[in-house]
């Protein structure tokens, strides 16, 4: 009796590992289309045997519980490769934002630049007449508005990117708690023995959202995760989550404050937020520099060109461009000082009736200025270092996907769902569990004999 006692907890042990194999099996394949969700395989281990005198007994099989198929260097890569993808996104839509400002549309600088000196010539060959005049005037405003539109433009992409910083800001906090959470209820489940496979799920699933948003450093602790910028400033710890702050700076910008109130801004790299603050703080205002230093020299250099000569009526050259008295913002506040075309300096002074003085107007838009370069080639650099920008960004985004492709792919192999692996596995522990049940049959037909016998 003993033996055939043996043997049927052996078989009922083997029915056991056999479900919660298919228990395994039937999950996955429920979840296949589940985001985040990482395949679960049933852990079974041979139980000691037992000796009893000359007797030798198997001690069957245990189950020992479900394991997620995880590798944790995959998760780090793809993690570290979204970080950098999500930043580079960011620095290429905003820079693509602006670069329509930049192509030739006929109300962009270039053709403004164009315009004006094609009616100066014009005014070289008809100094006395009133339509030539104003076509100077009006080209001249235009050339004035296309420096106030491309300005605008990039001060309204750097407004754009300081309110994506304090819109990341918001989600990193929400997402912290979430992680802090589930840390809280993994590390509880495992505690107690409970599967805590889809509690990790979540939590993996929060972390990969948060990488993308910053860059982010994950280390594994007896109390879960602990996960901190890539500058070291703690977010996470176990159960405790740690937010971020913004607040407003000097500059009018959002500054981006640790929980203790300390300044991280210049520290953070990578994701949304390390992407919008590098097109805040280094992008956009390096466009705009060069943007304004053009404006700046060439509206003083014509105004030089300007007040070196003699109005229609004899007078004095007044300037014709007025600029502000704030450098930083001599290509939005570049405007036409004068209203009545009468007032272009087309003599040279102390004479009338002629167009001396237009010649060195003209000269304005091709001398070279203080930057080395005439105002057409100057502009002409800045237009190849937005396109040159927004190009590198856009083929940094485009070799990042490829690279996080290929880790999610191989991610997928690992932890992802094979219907076909999984239908097969099916059918092996179906055969199992049918052998497990003719064990239990086998050894409850041969009790019944046996009981038969002795009564």
């Amino acid at each position: 009796m003993g033996g055939l006692n043996a043997t049927l907890s052996i078989g009922m042990q083997a029915l056991d590992a056999a479900q919660g194999a298919l228990s395994a099996t039937s999950n996955n394949i429920a979840n296949v289309n589940t985001p985040g969700y990482t395949k679960e395989v049933a852990q079974l281990s041979e139980n000691g045997m037992t000796v009893s005198a000359d007797t030798v007994t198997g001690g069957g099989v245990s189950l020992d519980g479900l394991k997620s198929t995880q590798d944790q260097l995959l998760g780090l890569q793809i993690q570290q490769q979204t970080s950098l993808q999500s930043s580079a996104n960011t620095e290429s839509a905003s820079l693509q934002q602006i670069q329509t400002y930049f192509t030739t549309t006929g109300t962009d600088i270039a053709s403004a630049l164009t315009a004006f000196s094609t009616n100066l010539a014009a005014l070289s060959a008809s100094p006395s007449s009133t339509a030539t005049q104003q076509g100077v005037l009006s080209s001249g405003q235009n050339l004035a508005k296309a420096f106030n539109t491309t300005a605008n433009a990039l001060t309204s992409a750097q407004s754009s990117a300081d309110g994506l910083v304090t819109e990341s800001v918001a989600q990193i906090n929400t997402l912290t708690a979430q992680i802090a959470q589930f840390n809280g209820q993994v590390a509880q489940l495992t505690a107690s023995g409970q599967d805590a496979n889809a509690a990790q799920d979540q939590l993996n699933q929060s972390v990969q959202q948060l990488s993308g948003l910053t860059g982010i450093s994950v280390t594994q602790g007896t109390s879960g995760e602990t996960i901190t910028t890539a500058n070291g400033t703690p977010l996470v710890m176990g159960n405790q989550s740690f937010s971020l702050q913004t607040t407003t700076g000097s500059n009018g910008f959002q500054q981006v404050l640790d929980s203790n109130g300390s300044n991280i801004t210049a520290s953070i790299q990578g994701g949304q937020l390390g992407g919008a603050i590098q097109v805040r703080d280094q992008t956009m205002p390096g466009l705009l520099s060069q943007l304004n230093t053009l404006a700046s020299q060439f509206a003083t250099s014509f105004n030089a060109a300007q007040t070196g000569g003699a109005d229609s009526n004899g007078n004095p050259g007044q300037n014709f461009f007025t600029l502000p008295t704030n450098p930083a913002n001599a290509a939005s506040g570049l405007s036409v000082a004068i209203t009545d075309p009468s007032l272009i300096a087309i003599n040279t002074t102390g004479t009338t009736g002629g167009n001396g003085n237009v010649a060195s107007l003209s000269a304005a838009l091709t001398s070279t200025l203080p930057s080395g370069q005439t105002p057409a080639n100057a502009y002409a650099s800045l237009v190849f270092d937005v396109g040159n920008q927004a190009s590198n960004a856009t083929t940094q985004s485009t070799a990042i996907g490829k690279n996080l492709l290929q880790l999610t792919n191989q991610q997928g192999s690992v932890s992802g769902v094979n219907i076909d692996d999984e239908t097969a596995n099916l059918i092996r522990f179906q055969t199992a569990y049918e052998a497990g049940a003719r064990i239990v049959s086998t050894i409850q037909q041969l009790d019944s004999v046996t009981i038969s016998m002795i009564s």
